[in-house]
């Protein structure tokens, strides 16, 4: 009966508890449809049904060893001579230590993600992203020719300059930390691909100006002006990363490549310049070697990436970039309008699902050994009253008596610790590639997880402790 009441109670609390997910996990981290937090029927049916074999199971043992027991002995535990219930006291203990080592195993890989995600956080992009509106459009999908996107993408980047407050508009053909990235294997003046080592690069179309517009640090020649139109000749900027592997410490400039490889590539796009390593697909990867090309030079550019740096308020200039975008094709689509703040934060939105998943599940845990350290210790405690009464007649302080009820704490505590952290350990290696800029055995992280634990173990022990502190020998020599 206790068991199908429990089970019941468990449903309903579960129910809130999954509302409680799911209101931390909304926000647009998740799909709407996985917000759907109704009860379904065959999931009640099937807790219920895994909540009473759980209460039988766990039942039963008591009334075994109930069994199993003389009339002397119990005689014997009942006048307070005997041990009562060693073998019940034991199975309640490794109980308790399996909870533990559970609440390790999921606390450690939550500090891990934690740690990850602050990293990701102060991670430098290598540009501006505060005060900056972003937006993305595709003509080419309303069925505008390259002719008709390029001059949309004139007017748009005229008009959005003209907005009241803006300081500058930069564009890109690829969205930066977007998730895209886009190869192309090169064919390099001068350099000799050796063994292993391909000559792959990632690229991007950008506009004149962008990376003065956006903060980045033009580190040798010259970035695009609007002269680098279709007629003139091919020109290209490059990374630190791709002066670095393909020219050494040489200096780039005035080098040439050409996209593809084989006797067709002939190298005909000059190195103009050199800019740093900024972030591109997104935060977590490492910066790969880029080269970027003028988009006004791009025959078939059919859709383009906007970047509007302002002191306003983002939300008037977003309300501003919709209006001049709509005035100029009212059927066009605006994607991902909002700040490059906001793109970097839907970069990182996988790991921040994962953190608070993470985090809620080993706060469960943890809940859950500290109520059952706090069972067992008041237990032991009402258990060994007499006993207690018995140390304190001879002369124990009330110290010792705590100090006795710790230890107890302590060794259930060390073994779930020493089965849960080296199990956590090795899970978070399964996870690894997930993290960023920490490892699956970062000390710092294990030691925060087992002083979390020793805190909520104490937080249990406490009251039982007091109490077995507060036992009044004459009384405890009565207690039956």
């Amino acid at each position: 009966m206790l068991a199908v009441c429990g089970g019941f109670a468990g449903v309903f609390l579960a129910s809130g508890t999954l509302r409680l997910i799911m209101s931390l996990l909304a926000g647009g981290e998740v799909p709407p449809h996985f917000l759907d937090t109704g009860i379904q029927w065959p999931v009640l049916l099937y807790a219920l049904g895994l909540s009473l074999l759980t209460g039988i199971f766990f039942g039963l043992y008591p009334a075994w060893e109930a069994a199993r027991n003389s009339p002397a002995g119990m005689l014997s535990q009942e006048s307070g001579h005997g041990s009562s219930g060693r073998g019940t006291a034991r199975v309640r203990r490794v109980l308790v230590c399996a909870q533990v080592t559970i609440s390790a195993v999921l606390l450690i890989p939550t500090g891990l993600f934690m740690k990850s995600l602050v990293n990701l956080l102060h991670v430098d992009v290598g540009m501006r992203t505060d005060s900056v509106v972003t937006f993305q459009v595709a003509p080419m999908l309303n069925a505008y020719t390259p002719e008709q996107s390029r001059a949309l993408f004139e007017r748009a980047e005229a008009e959005l300059a003209a907005i009241p407050g803006v300081r500058s508009v930069a564009s890109a053909m690829i969205p930066f930390l977007g998730g895209e990235n886009w190869m192309s294997t090169l064919t390099v003046e001068g350099f000799q691909a050796s063994r292993g080592k391909d000559t792959n690069s990632s690229l991007n179309r950008i506009g004149a100006g962008f990376f003065g517009k956006l903060g980045v640090p033009l580190l040798m020649g010259r970035e695009f002006t609007e002269r680098d139109a279709p007629a003139g000749a091919k020109v290209a900027v490059v990374n630190e990363k791709f002066a670095r592997d393909f020219f050494g410490d040489g200096s780039p400039l005035g080098r040439k490549f050409a996209t593809g490889w084989g006797p067709k590539a002939i190298p005909d796009i000059e190195i103009v310049g050199v800019v740093k390593n900024i972030g591109y697909a997104n935060v977590k990867e490492k910066v790969p070697r880029v080269f970027y090309t003028p988009w006004r030079q791009d025959k078939s550019v059919g859709f383009m990436s906007f970047y509007l740096t302002s002191g306003l308020p983002s939300d008037q200039v977003i309300a501003q970039a919709r209006r001049i975008v709509t005035s100029l094709d009212p059927s066009l689509p605006i994607d991902n309008l909002g700040t490059l703040s906001d793109r970097i934060q839907v970069g990182m939105r996988s790991d921040t699902v994962v953190l608070k998943l993470a985090g809620i599940f080993s706060s469960l845990a943890t809940v859950l050994a500290m109520l059952g350290l706090y069972g067992v210790m008041a237990h032991s405690v009402t258990r060994r009253t007499r006993e207690i009464g018995i140390r304190m007649a001879l002369g124990a302080a009330p110290v010792r008596i705590r100090g006795m009820v710790a230890r107890e704490i302590g060794w259930i505590l060390g073994l779930g610790l020493v089965a849960g952290v080296p199990a956590a350990l090795a899970l978070s290696r399964f996870v690894e590639s997930e993290l960023y800029g920490v490892k699956a055995g970062d000390p710092v992280v294990a030691v925060a997880a087992v002083l979390a634990l020793a805190l909520a173990a104490a937080a249990a022990g406490y009251f039982p402790a007091r109490r077995a502190a507060r036992v009044n020998p004459l009384d405890a020599l009565r207690y039956e």
